[in-house]
């Protein structure tokens, strides 16, 4: 028995140790230039730097966000009233009857816009974090310092972003080619089956889908960055904890930061609704020709934003499986001491008592099992992918509604949120 107790002993002594320096490491001091932005960077972000846009300290995000309307939109809106083209029946389709314009200009770009700054925090305190709560030991502080430095140079790429404009480029022209209506819009004039661009149809062109398009872009590239940053992170010798309360391990902050995305998703559905509301109301679609695109939609945000995250799995699922044969171990030894003890009355003089502060200090065996057992293997849950899926689908509600009845939407919603 005195073995037995011994081994036991041993193992609770490691496992306050290990808790020690969990707590210990807390308190260890990040590396010198822990700082991550995501954002902060880039030709873009200079350029916007030089023109008193953006200041240390001060992104001035509203301020931005109202200077795109106005580059965007408000000109559309006067052009267009110049040309006759806003109201009236010059035109099928006037400038203030555009859902799509109104959805991408006033909504999607300004989102795209303030999204920075809560992205930008987000990021920061997550990376902050891998640090602070000692998932990240001492010794491979080097490599987590280079993965920061890897992502910070593509970040200030100017090459990237070069590439961004590029591209920004090429689907502007593309898009030139498309009319999305065979007959006259404020956009374009139908002349014997020949469309011919409005001067406010270039504007919009150019300098609208223009921005919205680079916008998009450079988040697309953001998003790739960061994910490249998790993966080197992954790579590194974690010290996860099974028995976090996050349930996964103590990466749970991982996927709570991936839901801050969620103005990027609404600011895509919304432009997405947008063009949707114009084939069905002018182009005279049915909607539930887009039943499939739309379920599409939504599921295509989930993989993009949480998929990449899987990339935490193998790691979890290791821990776990080590963990449950070190708490399975430490079961049974417990419960052969416990029965021993006060089943079979073998308890000599002097003996400790099984709630001594060395085995209290596991903070009950049992409850730490079960968070054990029920451990995720992804570091994310299920309200994650509810606010992300929301942001996706809730701005293509008015759509919804027109085929499916509010009591039968109202009652898929709360089946997804249970």
């Amino acid at each position: 028995m005195g073995s037995l107790r011994h081994g036991v002993n041993t193992y609770l002594g490691s496992c306050a140790d290990g808790v020690a320096l969990s707590l210990a490491a807390m308190h260890v001091k990040a590396p010198a230039h822990s700082e991550f932005s995501l954002l902060a960077g880039g030709p873009a972000h200079w350029i916007q730097q030089r023109l008193g846009l953006i200041k240390p300290g001060a992104p001035h995000l509203w301020r931005r966000a109202a200077l795109a309307v106005a580059v965007t939109w408000v000109p559309l809106l006067l052009i267009s009233a110049a040309e006759g083209l806003a109201l009236g029946h010059r035109v099928q389709l006037p400038f203030l009857c555009d859902f799509s314009v109104h959805a991408r200009f006033l909504v999607a770009i300004p989102l795209l816009i303030l999204a920075e700054g809560l992205v930008e925090q987000r990021v920061m305190d997550a990376v902050k974090h891998f640090v602070h709560a000692g998932l990240v030991s001492q010794t491979d502080f080097p490599r987590f310092e280079a993965a920061m430095e890897s992502c910070k140079a593509l970040r200030d790429s100017v090459v990237a972003e070069a590439v961004l404009l590029a591209l920004t480029v090429m689907s502007v022209i593309l898009t030139s080619r498309e009319f999305p209506f065979n007959f006259s819009t404020w956009r374009s004039f139908v002349s014997e089956s020949v469309h011919l661009r409005t001067f406010t149809g270039w504007w919009y062109l150019v300098v609208g889908v223009g921005l919205f398009q680079f916008l998009a872009w450079r988040w697309l590239w953001r998003l790739l960055i960061w994910y490249r940053f998790l993966w080197l992170v992954a790579k590194l010798d974690l010290r996860l904890i099974p028995t976090h309360p996050d349930r996964s391990a103590g990466l749970g902050f991982v996927g709570d930061t991936q839901k801050v995305f969620w103005t990027v998703v609404v600011a895509c559905s919304t432009t997405f609704a947008g063009i949707l509301a114009n084939e069905i109301v002018y182009g005279g679609v049915p909607l539930e020709n887009y039943e499939f695109p739309i379920a599409g939609f939504a599921i295509v945000v989930l993989l993009f934003f949480l998929v990449p995250l899987l990339m935490f799995t193998p790691r979890l699922i290791e821990a776990k499986e080590k963990s449950m044969k070190e708490y399975g171990a430490l079961a049974v030894a417990h419960n052969q001491m416990f029965d021993r003890k006060w089943v079979q009355g073998d308890n000599p003089a002097g003996d400790p008592m099984l709630g001594t502060p060395e085995i209290s200090s596991l903070a009950d065996l049992g409850s730490a099992y079960e968070i054990l057992a029920k451990m995720r293997a992804v570091p994310f849950d299920p309200a994650d992918a509810i606010v992300l899926l929301l942001a996706a689908l809730l701005p293509m509600t008015p759509l919804l509604l027109a085929i499916m009845p509010l009591d039968k939407l109202l009652e898929l919603l709360s089946k997804i949120l249970v």
